[in-house]
């Protein structure tokens, strides 16, 4: 996660269960693993972004996948048909 923006006040990426809180810096960047080795989710790194107390925050993310993905979202074969990627990511039929 990269940010854009440095925030006066509150604005923090908190790890509840590391006991960590990253304050937001212009120009820095944070980086993490979520799955252990084995490719087991690990659960220390839910995280979640704290309010905003005074300023603003402006963030950018880049997901970096461990295995391929080209086969977890389904394409319609005609194009015509309004395809909406988000539609079949959350719905299998």
């Amino acid at each position: 996660m990269f940010y854009l923006s440095s925030v006066e006040l509150g604005g923090r990426t908190g790890f509840p269960f590391l006991d960590l809180a990253v304050q937001p810096e212009e120009g820095s960047a944070l980086f993490w693993y979520n799955l252990h080795p084995d490719g087991t989710f690990d659960e220390r790194v839910v995280h979640a972004g704290c309010p905003v107390l005074l300023g603003s925050k402006w963030i950018a993310t880049k997901w970096i996948y461990s295995d391929a993905q080209m086969f977890l979202r389904k394409c319609s074969p005609d194009s015509q048909k309004g395809f909406n990627p988000w539609f079949y990511a959350h719905y299998d039929f």
